[in-house]
């Protein structure tokens, strides 16, 4: 039997397997937005090495490879196979000669001590059985004086209430936990890690949905699938409320939905 943090992680690849051949591609992306305002805000000097912990298909990658330079590298990691096939694809077809990724457990880097200048991860803290382990393996790999940056979400949208209260009528078995870590327990743990200088800011991003189809693709297109997928009432039944939910709150100009996302900043003692 495995242990339960492996059969954890097992499960996380499986979702985000699934969901690799639309990832990003449906509907409005905040995926994109924050990784590039992670990268912008981690300060990366030219010329850095920079690894992007879970960088699914490039959302932070593709910047931080704009901003070391060609005199600088980006490693990206991520346990899912597809998500990073369709990664490599992004770094071959845009020409990033110095970018590369490979598929790697965040919770034993396989990178030698002192690797990086910089360590990024976007929307992925929720996923691992222990943060603690990430950001302790984050420290090991990083220089002195290297900088940590990570985007995850702060709040949902309150407008949506009707989504959430919609999902629990039919009995998911899954939670995605995406609001698992506060700011106060990221900034405890890398003050902890051997981290100085911490500090967080809170932003919002507005999506806008043009119809329920778009949402639908948009839902089953990342993490959110999980929950999804385990609905223990109708699939069917719960696809057709929703869409009915959807049509009396869209309007000409769309359904918007707000991205609440921290954006936290450190430094290595």
């Amino acid at each position: 039997m495995k242990p339960i943090a492996e059969e954890s992680k097992a499960k996380v690849a499986a979702v985000y397997d699934g969901a690799a051949a639309t990832y990003n591609r449906i509907g409005p992306s905040f995926f994109l937005h924050f990784g590039r305002r992670l990268a912008s805000s981690a300060e990366i000097p030219p010329g850095s090495s920079v690894l992007d912990v879970a960088t699914g298909t490039g959302a932070v990658l593709v910047p931080a490879v704009e901003l070391v330079g060609v005199e600088g590298r980006v490693v990206g990691i991520d346990i899912s196979l597809p998500m990073i096939s369709r990664a490599r694809t992004e770094i071959q077809n845009t020409g990033l000669g110095n970018a590369q990724v490979l598929v790697a457990d965040a919770e034993l880097l396989p990178f030698v001590q002192d690797s990086f200048d910089c360590v990024l991860c976007s929307f992925a803290i929720f996923l691992f059985s222990s943060l603690s382990r990430v950001i302790s393996e984050c420290h090991r790999v990083l220089r002195s004086s290297g900088r940590i940056g990570l985007v995850y979400s702060a709040g949902e949208d309150r407008e949506w209430a009707w989504y959430e209260q919609l999902v629990s009528k039919y009995g998911p078995t899954a939670n995605l936990g995406t609001e698992r870590y506060g700011s106060a327990d990221v900034e405890d743990i890398l003050n902890g890690g051997g981290f100085r200088d911490v500090s967080t800011v809170v932003e919002a991003h507005r999506l806008t949905f043009t119809n329920a189809w778009e949402f639908w693709g948009w839902v089953w297109s990342h993490g959110d699938r999980a929950v999804l997928e385990s609905l223990t009432g109708s699939h069917s039944e719960f696809k057709q409320e929703l869409f009915e939910e959807f049509g009396k709150r869209v309007t000409m100009n769309g359904l918007p939905y707000e991205v609440f996302a921290a954006v936290t900043l450190a430094t290595k003692q």
